[in-house]
């Protein structure tokens, strides 16, 4: 299955804080605390999930997969509590594990209508460069699918590539002050391509290049705005030394312009400047076994969002933590960990003076995981 790692980590594109990987049935549950405290800001933005995955192996090559996410976020008196959509998901590999095939639902179990005071809360949940656990509670029906094939060129070399899409359907979205009945969603078409090479029995080297293409968004059937299409490209290295390993990984991710409705010509026009930032990720660690059953891993990462094309947007944060691993039976772990981010950026504020201003972050989680 190394054949297939890389690609399965770009078609699944699993959200969430995960910090450890399991194979074959497993029940994963954690308390995960997030806060971000912003110098121009009197409030704390906070939010508490509870991720919940199931893993389930059918038969030896087909698994089913349940992610859930019960939360509770706020920011001032502005408060939101509730359960996420629910997402299922289905992998089938075959062709000697060469190939594998996808298949998911979410079940539109989250909310979709806010009021003013969670609309308030709704646009710092989802500010790009916090990466709240659970930045949108919830949307229409999803379905996804999608294929891949890896092809060893020898015992050193893998490439392969892959396709997927992703159906939203429709839902009545209340993002106040504007109410949309049967709101619909753009689909998405992706395409991916990934290498990985053994330099050698202790380094292994991937290269991730993804391509994603966003149909418009639709009010009650009339086109509204498209999404410009995303490229991301990831790189990324590991070495292992005896038990303990170490990795460096960066990413770089960029999109087109989006198109909007022109009311006047009645016809979806490109953006005149382009709204969507550069990101640029730096992230490095190492995991060490302090014993047969304790394992701790040291992590770092530097985020820096280059500006728009209107100067706004724009990030520069750095940050890191622990997580620390023990194994109490076979069958049966538990892990925790803390992450801080220390940074400054561009926040919309009524002052002028006062949108570019220094913040600080915490990341903490608490959880078990139990295989079978």
């Amino acid at each position: 299955m190394r054949k297939l790692f890389i690609f399965t980590i770009m078609l699944l594109l699993l959200n969430g804080t995960s910090w450890s990987q399991t194979t074959g049935g497993s029940v994963r549950t954690s308390l995960v605390l997030q806060y971000w405290s912003i110098e121009t800001f009197d409030d704390l933005i906070s939010e508490a999930t509870v991720p919940i995955q199931v893993i389930y192996p059918v038969r030896e090559n087909l698994n089913l997969q349940i992610n859930h996410f019960p939360a509770l976020s706020q920011f001032g008196t502005a408060s939101m509590a509730g359960v996420s959509d629910t997402w299922i998901r289905t992998t089938y590999s075959f062709a000697n594990d060469n190939a594998m095939a996808s298949f998911g639902i979410g079940i539109p179990t989250g909310k979709t209508e806010l009021d003013s005071m969670e609309t308030i809360l709704a646009k710092m949940l989802s500010q790009q460069s916090f990466k709240f656990q659970l930045p949108v509670y919830g949307t229409g029906l999803t379905l996804s699918g999608g294929g891949m094939y890896a092809y060893p060129v020898n015992d050193k070399f893998t490439v392969g590539g892959g396709v997927n899409f992703v159906y939203r359907g429709k839902y009545d979205y209340k993002y106040f002050p504007f109410y949309i009945k049967n709101y619909d969603p753009g689909d998405q078409i992706g395409l991916n391509l990934g290498l990985d090479y053994m330099i050698n029995e202790s380094f292994r080297s991937t290269a991730d290049f993804v391509y994603n293409y966003y149909t418009a968004d639709k009010a009650d059937g009339e086109k509204i705005f498209a999404s410009g299409p995303r490229i991301m490209i990831k790189l990324g290295g590991q070495y292992q030394s005896g038990d303990n390993i170490y990795w460096l990984s960066a990413i770089y991710q960029t999109k087109g312009k989006n198109q909007i409705m022109d009311m006047v010509t009645d016809k979806m026009e490109a953006e005149e400047n382009n709204s969507n930032i550069i990101i640029r990720e730096l992230h490095l660690g190492g995991k060490f076994m302090l014993n047969e059953s304790a394992s701790v891993s040291v992590i770092g990462e530097v985020r820096s969002y280059v500006e728009n094309e209107l100067h706004h947007d724009w990030v520069d944060l750095a940050g890191g933590g622990f997580i620390g691993e023990y194994m109490i039976s076979e069958t049966l772990s538990v892990f925790t960990g803390i992450k801080m981010y220390f940074g400054d950026g561009y926040f919309y504020h009524p002052d002028p003076a006062k949108i570019n201003p220094t913040f600080s972050g915490l990341d903490f989680q608490l959880g078990s995981q139990w295989n079978f």
